[in-house]
């Protein structure tokens, strides 16, 4: 009973948000939006956020869990649809994830669409990697994780490392992730109306604003229509009803090794959200997973 009524409270603020984006998802009433119910949704979690530095032509900082280790490194890559930010939100949450997996977390503010389209982002993402590299962290300690479009930029982010002979991270973490902006999944119309934060239409809409002109199924913008080989271990989370289901389920199918969970009733990017059992159990799961590929690497870091 008490995890229905948590479900139910989460959905009807979430069910809010799609009824606007319905009216049209444009990145003000976007940005809008998530400032407006980052309050409502947030964690609450004691943790420590440097201030912002240059990396690259973004920003980013340190998130350090209340008594956190320093062993395993989060690179964070946020979603928000590649054109909004919710710092309020996606903080706590990785604080959250950092202080049961025993490390702490590195997030990005990379550039956003429309103002700063395709490659903008990537870019970005893929700065903050090397940053990681050149301040000396073994990538043996390091998991790249993302939710939603930052889940479009871990995988994009891991597979230019591979292209370019980079050192792989020990892991990937996707939680909801965009893969696919053909958005050619059976999921896009099998839950078009029971995912409780989108509908197909308003998602399609988003792709204008980051991949303007480019062909939907380069694979730069859908990762799944590329080549997959040589990505590290990856452990994938999403909900049973969610439109991007099937995409979290094709890219498990084509990558080695990868393991997707799939959480029945559950909405997009459920663990960051307050007030979800559900999630909490999701976090302890994806910190078991990043302390099981970090700690050959980790065993007395400093």
């Amino acid at each position: 009973m008490r995890e229905a009524l948590e479900r139910w409270a989460v959905k009807r603020v979430l069910n809010v948000a799609r009824a606007a984006l319905d009216r049209g998802p444009t990145p003000e009433r976007v940005r809008g939006l998530i400032a407006r119910t980052g309050g409502l949704l947030a964690r609450r979690e004691h943790f420590a956020a440097s201030a912002p530095f240059a990396v690259g032509e973004a920003s980013a900082r340190w998130v350090q869990p209340a008594g956190g280790a320093s062993g395993a490194v989060v690179l964070y890559l946020h979603g928000g649809g590649f054109i909004a930010e919710s710092p309020a939100i996606h903080d706590p949450f990785l604080a959250a994830l950092c202080r049961e997996a025993g490390g702490r977390g590195l997030t990005v503010d990379y550039r956003l669409a429309p103002e700063h389209p395709f490659p903008a982002a990537l870019e970005d993402c893929f700065a903050a990697w090397e940053f990681l590299l050149a301040m000396g962290v073994d990538p043996g300690r390091i998991v790249i994780a993302g939710d939603s479009a930052g889940g479009n930029l871990v995988v994009n982010t891991a597979l230019r490392a591979r292209d370019d002979g980079l050192p792989q991270p020990a892991a990937l973490l996707l939680i909801s992730p965009l893969l696919d902006l053909s958005f050619s999944g059976g999921s896009m119309r099998r839950n078009d109306g029971l995912d409780p934060m989108f509908r197909a239409t308003s998602v399609r809409a988003l792709r204008e604003y980051y991949g303007t002109g480019m062909d939907p199924e380069d694979p730069r913008l859908s990762p799944l229509f590329g080549r997959l080989s040589g990505l590290p271990a990856s452990l994938v989370l999403v909900g049973s009803s969610e439109l991007l289901l099937d995409d979290a389920l094709r890219f498990g199918a084509r990558v080695p090794g990868a393991r997707v969970d799939v959480w029945h009733d559950l909405p997009h990017v459920f663990p960051v959200y307050r007030g979800l059992s559900a999630g909490d159990r999701a976090i302890r799961e994806m910190a078991a997973f990043i302390r099981e590929k970090t700690a050959p690497a980790t065993t007395g870091a400093g």
